[in-house]
């Protein structure tokens, strides 16, 4: 009987030990960053709740929904001008992608680097010359009451991953 309270308490110290100490084993991960967090409001009084946001400056707060539309308008835009197709340039099959937006994923993401607050989604697209799927990853920076994306790369195709990070990093997969 004692053995088994003995094993029962290392093992709870060892689940404690990593919960607390152990976040930072994992070194890489699909994704960049901490996923942006929906305005949460609490109500104390009854009528419909009107949020203003804390933030240093003014302006829109930037929200997971609001980093959605931006890419959703991006694509849109960039489709306009291109027979109604989102091209991509995918430099590892030598190839221009003609894609169509699917969805954009949760959880959106924002991290810190070189100074600069950029906002990360990943998305899904169908190839329109075939059954193909793509994941694209934006990346953007606010410029004024927007978004600006920064850059765009091929993460997968057709479920197939390219590269994933380390930390905020990515690195490649061979």
């Amino acid at each position: 009987m004692k053995k088994t309270n003995h094993s029962i308490v290392l093992s709870f110290f060892l689940v404690l030990g990593l919960l607390a100490f152990g976040m930072n084993i994992v070194s890489s991960a699909e994704h960049p960053g901490a996923p942006v967090e929906k305005p949460k409001s609490t109500i104390e009084h009854p009528g419909k709740a009107i949020e203003q946001p804390k933030q240093e400056h003014p302006g829109k707060a930037i929200t997971a929904d609001f980093v959605k539309k931006a890419i959703e308008q991006y694509v849109h835009a960039k489709a306009k001008l291109s027979d109604g197709v989102f091209l991509v340039r995918d430099d590892k099959l030598n190839k221009d992608w003609r894609l169509k937006l699917v969805k954009v994923h949760d959880p959106v993401r924002m991290f810190e680097k070189d100074g600069m607050t950029i906002y990360f989604a990943c998305s899904d697209f169908k190839s329109t010359e075939g059954n193909d799927v793509l994941d694209l990853d934006f990346w953007m920076v606010p410029k004024g009451n927007t978004l600006e994306v920064i850059d765009t790369k091929v993460h997968k195709v057709n479920g197939e991953p390219r590269y994933g990070y380390e930390g905020i990093n990515i690195k490649e997969i061979k």
